[in-house]
C-alpha cells in the first residue's frame, strides 16, 4: 500500500501523452480510465492527482510493454525545462552542490515517484532510488524513469561533459524483452545489482555551473518555497503508523518497509522523521504489539503462551516482562481485569 494523496502540475502528463505519441498511441488510449479530459490539458494551472498519473503510465506500459526500457527511453525525455521554475532553479545555482542540496529540499515539486537519498564518499557522490511500491511493471518503469531522469538533469544543469561512473538497478528484466538498452550517460546499465542507484565523480558538484545566476536562483527558489507551502500537510508519520496498524489485518505488524512505502519516503528519512517527532520505528512497534496483546489477552481465546508466539516474542517469560513493562501489570492480571470488567458490565 502507498500514500499518493497528491497532485502534481500537468508537465509530467504533457511528457507521457507526448511519448506515448511517438510510440503510436492515441490520445484516448493515453488517457483511457485516467479522468484526465482534453479541456484540464489546456489549462496551464490545472493539477492532476497523483493516482491519475500512475493511470496514464500504466496505459502506456501495458501497451507498449518491456518496462526497464520504455522507462529508460522516457526518463531521457524530462529536460529541465520539464519543471518549470523548480528546473530554472537548479539550472541558475551557483554549483553544483547548491543544486543538488535545493533539489533533494524540494523533490515535491518533481516528477519522481521514487524516494531519493544521496550519499557522498570521498572522490563519489551517489544517488539511490528507492521502491515505490508498486507492481513490478510499474515499479520498473518508473525506477528507470526517474534514474534515468535524473541523470539527464544533472548533464543539463552541470554541463555537456557530466558523465556517470554507474547505473544500476536491482531488478532484472523478463527473458522476453530482449531488446538492448542504452547507456545513461556514458555508463551502462546493470541489472540485478541489488540497489537502484548512480554514482558520479563529487569534482561535478564544486565547479561553478555554467548558467549561474544568483538573482534569478533567489527568485525562483522563493517561488518553490511558496509552492511547497501551499502543498497539504504530510500526515505525522506517527499517526500514520497508528492508521496503518488499524487497517492491516490482525496479525500483520507494522515493517519499516512497507510503513516507507505508504508514507513515499526512503526509510532513512522516515527514521528521522520520526526522530523529529520524538518518537522511532521501535517505540511504534511496541505500541503495536502492546495493543495486539492487549487485544488477544482480552478475546480469551488463546493461551498465554500462544500469544506470545503470535506477537513473534522466543518464550513466555520474554512475552510476560515485555508486557509488564509496558502496562504495569503481568498478562494473566490483564485478563482477568478484562474479562471481570467484561463480567460486571453485563
Amino acid at each position: 500500500m502507498q500514500h499518493w494523496a497528491f497532485s502534481r502540475g500537468l508537465g509530467g502528463i504533457l511528457v507521457l501523452i507526448d511519448f506515448a505519441r511517438r510510440h503510436g498511441m492515441s490520445l484516448s488510449d493515453t488517457l483511457a480510465e485516467s479522468g484526465i479530459t482534453q479541456a484540464q490539458l489546456r489549462q496551464p494551472n490545472a493539477d492532476v492527482a497523483a493516482t491519475q498519473e500512475l493511470r496514464v503510465i500504466a496505459n502506456i506500459v501495458q501497451r507498449l510493454g518491456d518496462p526497464v526500457r520504455l522507462g529508460l527511453d522516457m526518463g531521457l525525455s524530462f529536460h529541465f525545462a520539464t519543471y518549470g521554475i523548480w528546473g530554472l532553479a537548479l539550472i541558475s545555482s551557483a554549483t553544483g552542490r547548491d543544486a543538488m542540496q535545493f533539489a533533494l529540499r524540494s523533490l515535491p515539486l518533481t516528477h519522481a515517484f521514487t524516494t531519493i537519498d544521496y550519499e557522498e564518499t570521498a572522490h563519489h557522490a551517489t544517488l539511490v532510488f528507492g521502491e515505490p511500491g508498486l507492481p513490478a511493471d510499474l515499479e520498473a518503469f518508473l525506477i528507470a524513469r526517474d534514474m534515468a531522469a535524473a541523470s539527464l538533469l544533472q548533464r543539463e544543469v552541470v554541463g555537456p561533459d557530466f558523465v556517470l561512473r554507474r547505473f544500476t538497478l536491482a531488478m532484472v528484466r523478463p527473458c522476453e524483452d530482449t531488446a538492448a538498452l542504452p547507456d545513461i550517460l556514458g555508463a551502462e546499465v546493470e541489472l540485478g545489482a541489488g540497489c537502484n542507484r548512480i554514482v558520479f565523480d563529487r569534482v561535478f558538484l564544486e565547479r561553478p555551473l555554467p548558467q549561474a545566476n544568483a538573482a534569478t536562483a533567489a527568485m525562483c527558489q522563493t517561488l518553490c518555497r511558496h509552492q511547497l507551502d501551499r502543498q497539504p500537510a504530510s500526515p505525522p508519520i506517527a499517526g500514520f503508523a497508528s492508521h496503518y496498524r488499524n487497517a492491516a489485518s490482525a496479525a500483520a505488524p507494522v515493517r519499516l518497509t512497507e510503513l516507507a512505502r505508504m508514507t513515499n519516503v526512503s526509510e532513512r528519512t522516515l527514521k528521522r522523521r520520526l526522530k523529529a517527532e520524538g518518537t522511532s520505528f521501535r517505540a511504534l512497534s511496541a505500541e503495536n504489539r502492546r495493543a495486539r496483546a492487549e487485544t488477544l489477552l482480552a478475546a480469551n481465546r488463546l493461551s498465554i503462551g500462544d500469544i506470545a508466539a503470535e506477537l513473534g516474542f522466543s518464550d513466555l517469560s520474554s512475552f510476560s516482562q515485555a508486557f509488564k513493562r509496558w502496562t504495569g501489570v503481568a498478562p494473566s492480571a490483564y485478563r482477568r481485569q478484562a474479562l471481570g470488567a467484561e463480567t460486571s458490565g453485563d
